[in-house]
């Protein structure tokens, strides 16, 4: 298993679960790639910069450091980057 870390930008406007709950699916999504997660660290809620979408003006950030077989990755990117409440992502080498 090779370690990643995962900086997510959640879309969490008008649901009433919240991050927690995204969060909480985003993990799972990782464990039944045959991942492990490691500390979740959650950021806030913060405006962006640049509104590409206008319905979509902030984001709430979260770092979830994990591990998972490098065969793996690809796939499990592109299930989280298909989530409505994954606005963005990016995963760096740990």
């Amino acid at each position: 298993m090779k370690s990643y870390q995962g900086l997510f930008i959640l879309n969490t406007a008008g649901k009433a679960e919240g991050a927690d709950a995204v969060i909480a699916d985003v993990t799972q999504a990782i464990v039944e790639s045959g991942g492990k997660v490691g500390e979740v660290q959650k950021h806030d809620n913060r405006p962006f910069s640049r509104v590409v979408d206008k319905k979509i003006t902030s984001g709430f950030y979260a770092t979830i450091p994990f591990e998972v077989v490098k065969e793996e990755l690809d796939s499990l990117t592109s299930k989280l980057n298909e989530r409505p409440d994954v606005h963005r992502l990016l995963v760096t080498n740990a």
